[in-house]
């Protein structure tokens, strides 16, 4: 009786199996990490630790305006109200919403008042998730930050702590 050859049997194929399985795991793993690399949050952390000092000034300014206000983000437009503070010589209201994870998904509006003293602007589509949102005047006097998961239903009160 002739041996019948290597591959023609189960257990080469099942031992070979389990390390191909292995291999090429780590390949895909490998390309998966190479092509989704974290995004650099700064390049020069000199520079942005001086600019540190000027945001905190900023937030200063907006506490000693008193100013607070609600925010309200729907999925197609955002709209900003003041309660409280000295918000007179304000025409025109940037901002900024900064996805805590992905530069990608980060994006901004333009807020401008109707007639209600309310600031609203029409919004682009976005990506659901927790966002920090800053709100400032155009000419970037003062600045005010919250924390928010979009989208939301409910009505954001904005007061000058910074968190």
């Amino acid at each position: 009786m002739q041996p019948t050859p290597w591959y023609k049997n189960f257990w080469p194929w099942f031992l070979i199996f389990f390390p191909l399985v292995a291999i090429i795991g780590c390949i895909s793993l490998f390309i998966t990490a190479i092509g989704n690399g974290p995004d650099m949050v700064v390049d020069d952390y000199y520079k942005k630790g001086k600019a540190i000092n000027l945001e905190l000034t900023k937030f200063e300014k907006a506490k000693a305006l008193y100013l607070h206000g609600e925010l309200n983000v729907t999925n197609e437009r955002v709209s900003f109200k003041f309660t409280k503070g000295d918000s007179s010589n304000v025409h025109v209201l940037k901002l900024s919403f900064y996805h805590r994870t992905i530069k990608a998904h980060d994006f901004e509006a333009t807020l401008t008042p109707n007639a209600n003293q309310e600031f609203t602007a029409l919004l682009d589509e976005y990506t659901p998730g927790a966002y920090s949102v800053f709100i400032e005047p155009i000419d970037g006097s003062w600045k005010l930050k919250e924390n928010i998961v979009l989208p939301t239903a409910e009505t954001v009160l904005v007061n000058p702590n910074y968190k």
